[in-house]
């Protein structure tokens, strides 16, 4: 539920020092959690500020009529910090401010601390012979009981008042909401309880595109660590919201490429789990239906290209940086972590451990009479598979197909080198070093 008292811990929130421009900020955000539209911060400037005309903010909700029209109710917000009761002189004069709008539907008077009882009674008074507006006053329990509700509040502003429970709540109302992301030190507590809390496809995703807008997923690879369903799941939930993620992100000038690159990453992960074939269709699937109707295969195309064209690319990353029939000037793709070709594959260690960028221009040469080292027949008339390959919906089987092996065979090959240093160094191999694999 979206109050379950297990998110928030009240007593992290400091209601004692919640006054003035902290206390009209923090009803703010809690306003635009809430769904308010044209919000407005009246004050001037810090503290008292400049006159606010009667009210600290404003902001529009929109209503369902009976009819199915959306009725604009226009609200006030009035904010009075205090260390004790609030004067009954403060809320009559709100009142009394707001009294000439016709077309005010709301007035909420907020406070850190309480009210009297006889100012309660004052209000009821007054609001039996003026229907409007309304008057609502809100004080530290029904602050207390709001901020409870909408967790990404608190995660902004006090987000030591959040469990860890309420913290990844929070962290994934940002994300699928506004497309914000959440601090690296954030994901590290997630990554500690991981254990401890329920962790859906909805907050997966979302973990896993957090992760990598900050340039990297080998350290806590979210993918890998998931049950095979569980994974599936994710990946579904980023296929089917593509769209809707693609779209926002263009409306609020996000970059896209976190959120293609958590797409790469889960199919990459579930290479390792079912095979090409039925992953394409799985993948098609998710993206093409929309309420029973297909897209038409050009949309789905658009949608597919950055995915698939950013899983090519790291691939030939990975591949050609060992190879001696492709030569590459650099990586196109692996270019925001330090060692990208050697941190690459922890991304597949369910116990812990990338980078993505803008694609560039480099220079790319094949020795035609060189072989392939993962097992291709190569010669002059056939190029390299994963090079030559053009992905797209048409192909996507084959395209995942040449993904699986090259991306296994070069697995495989990390794990065994991993373990040969192990070996060098006189320690202990790790579940990470050992070369096993995961059957299809």
């Amino acid at each position: 539920m979206a109050d379950d008292p297990e998110w928030v811990l009240p007593a992290g929130i400091p209601f004692v020092e919640l006054k003035a421009r902290d206390l009209e900020e923090c009803v703010y955000w809690l306003m635009d959690a809430m769904g308010a539209r044209d919000l407005e911060w009246r004050t001037g400037g810090a503290g008292g500020g400049a006159a606010d005309g009667g009210r600290d903010l404003e902001a529009t909700f929109y209503v369902p009529s009976p009819d199915g029209e959306m009725d604009a109710q226009r609200w006030w917000i009035e904010c009075k910090g205090r260390t004790g009761t609030v004067e009954p002189d403060q809320v009559k004069a709100a009142v009394n401010n707001a009294l000439g709008q016709g077309d005010l539907a709301y007035l909420v008077v907020v406070t850190n601390t309480t009210f009297s009882n006889p100012t309660r009674d004052w209000v009821r008074s007054w609001q039996l012979t003026h229907p409007r507006p309304r008057v609502r006053l809100w004080d530290h329990d029904t602050l207390e009981r709001l901020l409870s509700k909408h967790p990404a509040v608190v995660l902004r502003l006090f987000s030591e008042a959040l469990s860890p429970v309420g913290l990844l709540k929070a962290m994934q109302e940002r994300f699928w909401s506004k497309l914000e992301y959440t601090p690296v030190r954030a994901l590290m507590s997630f990554w500690a309880a991981r254990e401890t809390i329920e962790i859906g496809a909805i907050e997966r995703f979302a973990l896993i595109a957090n992760e990598l807008a900050h340039g990297s997923i080998a350290d806590r690879p979210w993918a890998a660590q998931a049950e095979p369903n569980v994974l599936l799941q994710t990946l579904h939930m980023g296929l089917v919201n593509t769209p809707y993620l693609r779209l926002r992100g263009i409306r609020v000038g996000i970059d896209p490429n976190p959120i293609y690159a958590a797409l790469t990453y889960l199919i990459l992960v579930a290479l390792r789990r079912v095979t090409p074939s039925s992953l394409a269709e799985f993948v098609l699937e998710a993206v093409r239906k929309r309420e029973g109707d297909a897209f038409p295969e050009e949309v789905t195309t658009m949608l597919l290209a950055p995915v698939l064209d950013r899983l090519a690319g790291e691939m030939q990353d990975i591949c050609s940086a060992d190879c001696v029939r492709m030569l590459c000037s650099e990586p196109a793709w692996l270019v925001a972590d330090e060692k990208p070709l050697e941190t690459y594959w922890r991304r597949f260690d369910p116990k812990g451990g990338a980078e993505d960028e803008e694609p560039r221009r480099l220079l790319r040469i094949e020795k035609t009479d060189a072989p392939c080292k993962v097992g291709y027949a190569v010669d002059k008339d056939n190029p390299c598979p994963l090079f030559e390959v053009e992905p797209g919906v048409g192909n996507l089987a084959e395209f995942l197909n040449i993904i699986e092996r090259v991306s296994g065979f070069r697995l495989a090959q990390a794990r065994e080198k991993a373990l040969e240093e192990a070996n060098a160094s006189g320690g202990l191999a790790t579940a990470r070093d050992r070369p096993a694999r995961q059957s299809s």
